[in-house]
């Protein structure tokens, strides 16, 4: 088909929202809680190091629960999880399975789709609207195996 162009922002579960920005938090609160007499002025917001620990640390998470999500554009899957990228190709897709785990993956939910594409490469995304995700990969590949739990699901 080609003319499809659609943006699907990842679901986010509540835990992965406390990982992230408690993450966030702590690291910012840290230096407060050390102090300086404590000997770890390394990690002291005082200090350029410090500073810089905790911009390294804090953006690239920030970046990761603005930035995930999943476009469909001219045949293509394009994956952003923050910083990092993929690109698939929807033809290249054999499978869909329904899976639950907090493993890593471009995916701000335990709540998954596998996609098996390619001979033996896989990765999950978590889409927001997943009825409408498969609809969409569906149309650009008919030849998708769905999982019978998410046709189901989805009725």
């Amino acid at each position: 088909m080609g003319g499809i162009l659609l943006y699907f922002p990842s679901k986010r579960d509540r835990w992965f929202f406390f990982i992230i920005w408690g993450t966030i938090a702590f690291i910012n609160l840290l230096p407060l809680f050390l102090g300086d007499s404590t000997g770890n002025q390394f990690i002291s917001s005082d200090t350029i190091v410090g500073s810089i620990f905790i911009v390294l640390i804090s953006i690239p998470l920030i970046w990761i629960w603005f930035n995930t999500g999943y476009l469909i554009e001219a045949s293509i899957l394009k994956i952003k999880f923050g910083p990092f990228r993929w690109t698939i190709k929807i033809t290249s897709i054999n499978k869909i399975n329904k899976v639950k785990h907090p493993f890593n993956a471009p995916a701000l939910s335990v709540h998954r789709l596998e996609l098996q594409y390619g001979n033996y490469d896989i990765v999950c995304v978590s889409p927001k609207n997943i009825g409408q995700f498969i609809e969409l990969l569906l149309r650009e590949n008919p030849d998708i195996q769905v999982d019978e739990a998410i046709i189901q699901q989805n009725d």
